[in-house]
């Protein structure tokens, strides 16, 4: 009785994006414990806020024709719970939009140009010639993954530090790219194994993802190589010794939580490989107070 109960909880934070949007807040906070810049909680709340939408949006936008034979647990709760799913969208949008207002009119712009690119990723603008349907930024040859990557770095890097910038606070520009760039190679690296495990329903939908196109192995090893790459640059880095040492035994974490990626279930995926951007901060958190 205890375990359905909780199943249900977990079920509900996973698949309402709850949990998403947290591993947005926590890269956000992130990038202020890094950059030693003071915290922003309208920053913060935009950026859980605004995850939640255009997560449950990009859910909505891509309903399957029947959504309750999905093989995927997710799929079948999402369209279950449609109407307050639709509900909480709306409401995030509300509130993101509201306080996007007293930003700085170049965090604003920022922000809507992070907006616009998440919203080109699955709204089909673009001609399919072969197909006869328009298809968005999602089915272009080989992009997601580094696309999904561009968009969290932007948001949860770009947007806190050009807002404490125009707040007037002093930057280490090349701190701030290093930054950048580390969540940009950690965030395609623990997407790539969801693509691995959908890449049978990729190449029935005629998605060519990395995976499709290059194989599951090679892509085990893209995502190998970029946590790698990721873990050596944060040790050589000039960055504290302490953060240092957590973010990379975060990124150890990831590499062992890919490597045994395969055949896992939802669960898997969701709490333990986007779970790392959470872990990430806790690590800070810890090894700075201790």
């Amino acid at each position: 009785m205890l375990s359905d109960y909780f199943k249900r909880i977990v079920d509900h934070l996973l698949f309402s994006n709850l949990f998403i949007s947290c591993c947005a807040v926590a890269q956000g906070a992130m990038t202020y414990l890094l950059l030693a810049i003071p915290m922003n909680g309208t920053v913060l709340v935009i950026l859980g806020c605004a995850t939640l939408a255009l997560y449950n949006f990009s859910m909505i936008l891509a309903r399957p024709q029947h959504p309750a034979a999905s093989p995927y647990r997710r799929v079948r709760w999402i369209f279950r719970h449609e109407r307050s799913l639709r509900f909480f969208t709306a409401a995030a949008l509300l509130v993101s939009g509201a306080l996007a207002l007293g930003l700085h009119r170049p965090s604003f712009v920022l922000l809507g140009l992070i907006g616009v690119l998440g919203l080109a990723y699955n709204i089909p603008f673009l001609p399919a010639f072969k197909t006869g349907r328009r298809a968005g930024l999602r089915q272009v040859t080989g992009i997601k993954v580094f696309y999904i990557g561009l968009v969290w770095a932007l948001s949860t890097v770009l947007l806190p530090v050009a807002e404490a910038y125009h707040n007037g606070f002093a930057m280490n520009w090349a701190q701030v790219w290093q930054v950048l760039t580390w969540a940009f190679l950690f965030v395609v690296a623990i997407t790539i194994p969801f693509d691995i495990r959908d890449i049978y329903q990729d190449r029935y939908y005629g998605l060519k993802t990395v995976p499709v196109l290059i194989g599951v192995r090679n892509a085990y090893r893209l995502s190998t190589a970029l946590l790698l790459l990721h873990g050596g640059w944060v040790l050589m880095s000039g960055f504290d010794w302490r953060d240092r040492v957590a973010l990379c035994g975060v990124t150890a974490i990831a590499l062992f939580s890919v490597l045994k990626s395969a055949k896992k279930n939802e669960y898997y995926y969701f709490l333990l490989l986007d779970g790392t951007l959470i872990i990430q901060l806790a690590a800070l958190w810890l090894i700075r107070s201790a």
